[in-house]
């Protein structure tokens, strides 16, 4: 089962595909089919509701959607980014600015984005960190430069490792 976070319009929507036709999305369960008629284009059957949309990605979990001819802007995180963010949420990470990002779980290192005195904004991509299967992008959490990179790609971390810091 994929869990995952989707945010709109700053509500959250946690969704759990069960299989390729069934979902439970804040715990109703739903039946879909998802049909692609081009590259952006889909028609999604929601129980006996047909939907017409649109998706473009914007980076990396963002998307615009264009849904019953309504623009959508949504954020989706698996649940382990979800609850990485959190974790930085809580921390006060997000209110300093001199930010330690840290490991939020063991894994690998499989690409580092970002260069030490890159500029980045809040949401850029700095590492993808592979851990439980699955690619975890860790974004910027405040804005400024990249001071200290302490990791490199291929390298393995533990949970709490330091991994860049931005200033």
């Amino acid at each position: 089962m994929n869990e995952f976070v989707v945010s709109v319009n700053n509500s959250k929507i946690d969704v759990k595909i069960i299989d390729e036709n069934n979902l439970i999305a804040n715990n109703v369960e739903y039946k879909f089919e998802l049909l692609t008629l081009s590259d952006h284009s889909y028609i999604l059957k929601l129980n006996e509701r047909v939907i017409d949309l649109t998706s473009v990605q914007i980076d990396n979990g963002n998307f615009k959607i264009f849904l019953d001819g309504q623009l959508i802007e949504t954020a989706v995180r698996t649940a382990l980014q979800e609850k990485a963010f959190k974790l930085l949420e809580n921390s006060g990470e997000f209110q300093k600015r001199h930010t330690d990002v840290k490991a939020p779980m063991p894994g690998l290192i499989l690409k580092v984005k970002k260069k030490e005195g890159d500029k980045v904004e809040i949401g850029d991509s700095i590492i993808i960190l592979e851990a439980m299967k699955m690619e975890n992008d860790l974004k910027a959490h405040a804005s400024g430069i990249i001071e200290k990179i302490y990791i490199t790609e291929g390298s393995a971390v533990e949970k709490g490792n330091l991994l860049f810091s931005i200033t």
